[in-house]
């Protein structure tokens, strides 16, 4: 049952809006129907385009991920196919057993060109997730300081002690390490 006071306050309320109904119209309403054509055409638009824009970017960042970790597994499998790594740690067991201050030369010409695609894209390694990034650069600057010492001209290359040989050894090993955990953590 409804009690006198609600039926009083429904009977006000009807009253109150059949005046507002009755009223003069609101000339503000067309610029309310404006703003609120502009907000909505604006969101209409700014969702399709901040989406497509993060997929873009999304993709690309996948493009040079991609990229750089295939031209990371090419270099490893280079380096073991050709037994670098093999031939320091036999050069510095051969320097173990030589007198102390006996050098050895090992050298290979390696290209300028040897890492192209992270030559190209390193600019972009930013795009990549940040751990990644890290490894990836790791990776580059250690093979690069090996490659720097055994190129012609290089420290190795005229002649090292087997300390320069064990160093080399810790590099290599570290950047191959890097390497292989890149590549596997791609697949």
């Amino acid at each position: 049952m409804v009690s006198p006071d609600e039926i009083k306050a429904i009977t006000e309320t009807i009253k109150l809006l059949s005046d507002m109904a009755a009223s003069k119209p609101n000339e503000w309403l067309p610029v309310y129907a404006a703003l609120g054509g502009a907000v909505a055409g604006g969101l209409v638009s700014f969702f399709p385009t901040y989406f497509l824009e993060r997929r873009r970017e999304r993709n690309f960042s996948k493009k040079i991920e991609s990229c750089l970790i295939a031209e990371i597994s090419a270099l490893i499998e280079i380096i073991n196919q050709r037994g670098y790594l093999c031939s320091i740690k036999k050069a510095a067991e051969e320097l173990k057993n030589q007198p102390e201050g006996t050098t050895y030369s090992f050298v290979v010409s390696v290209p300028d060109h040897y890492s192209r695609v992270y030559q190209e894209n390193c600019m972009h390694v930013g795009v990549i997730e940040k751990t990644m990034a890290h490894d990836i650069v790791v990776f580059h600057q250690l093979i690069d300081a090996i490659v720097q010492d055994i190129k012609p001209g290089g420290i190795v290359s005229s002649g090292a002690t087997i300390e320069a040989f064990k160093e080399m050894d810790i590099i290599f090993s570290k950047a191959i390490s890097i390497g292989t955990k890149l590549t596997k953590a791609h697949n």
